[in-house]
């Protein structure tokens, strides 16, 4: 009898508790909507250290905690201490599969941009990288943290990989991009012949490459490979058409200043 009476008191207790916690990720849910950031981080905090069951209010915590850090407090490492957590104790659980993948793609940014990290990127990514199940953003980032450690073969790798899968798609607006970072990628490593091939990939009807963007890349690869008149008519022929093509005359100008400074040597 005195156990039964322990066990509903107990069954209490946690429905509670439950209770509580819940309310309290609810409103600093309701608080970071209102950009009241201070306050739903203090509120997420308590829910985090209070309760230990690896649940969905626990995971719900977790997850706010790092996106007000990140997006509002730009309280970095706060934000990379949730997303750590998130991983570890949630990254077997099927529910959360979808999402802690876009989790690891925010995560990944941070490291790379904010806290310039790109080998912890790479780790957060790791599960990725052996198996088939990315998706065309996390190609993406793939690609650019693997430039960020100046591997460019695995950069290319990734991009191209992306290029494939966004083509499948037929997707304009990730073949743009991918193409401009493939052509980079290439002249990154001064191969201009291939630079200037990915130049010429054919994009989906109807759909436009990225053309100055794709214009400065092959001017870069004409002057490094010591074929500076070609560079310069790119940009002549742009501002021929368009006077007052502002970013035409920049690099017009900054090429013909480097000239002058090889020249003075």
């Amino acid at each position: 009898m005195r156990k039964a009476l322990f066990t509903i008191i107990s069954l209490g207790l946690l429905s509670s508790c439950t209770s509580e916690h819940e309310s309290l990720v609810q409103k600093a849910d309701r608080e970071a909507s209102r950009q009241n950031a201070q306050l739903a981080k203090y509120l997420y905090l308590q829910v985090i250290e209070q309760r230990k069951e690896r649940d969905h209010i626990r995971y719900s915590a977790l997850k706010g905690l790092a996106k007000v850090c990140l997006d509002q407090l730009f309280d970095y490492p706060i934000a990379a201490k949730s997303f750590e957590t998130i991983f570890e104790e949630y990254s077997g659980v099927a529910r959360y599969q979808t999402e802690i993948a876009k989790l690891r793609l925010e995560a990944s940014k941070m490291y790379r941009i904010n806290l310039e990290r790109p080998q912890k990127a790479l780790n957060v990514l790791s599960p990725f990288i052996e198996g088939r199940g990315f998706s065309i953003e996390i190609g993406k980032e793939l690609g650019w943290v693997f430039v960020a450690l100046s591997d460019y073969n695995q950069a290319r790798h990734w991009f191209v990989q992306s290029w494939e899968r966004a083509k499948a798609r037929n997707s304009c607006s990730d073949m743009r991009e991918l193409q401009l970072n493939i052509i980079q990628v290439f002249s990154l490593q001064d191969l201009c012949d291939e630079a200037l091939r990915w130049t010429g990939e054919a994009l989906p009807k109807g759909c436009e490459p990225d053309a100055f963007a794709i214009l400065i890349e092959k001017a870069h690869c004409f002057e490094i490979s010591g074929e500076v008149n070609k560079a310069m008519s790119l940009f002549e022929e742009v501002i021929a058409k368009d006077a007052k093509n502002e970013r035409a005359h920049f690099f017009l100008e900054g090429l013909k200043r480097r000239q002058k400074e090889k020249a003075s040597k």
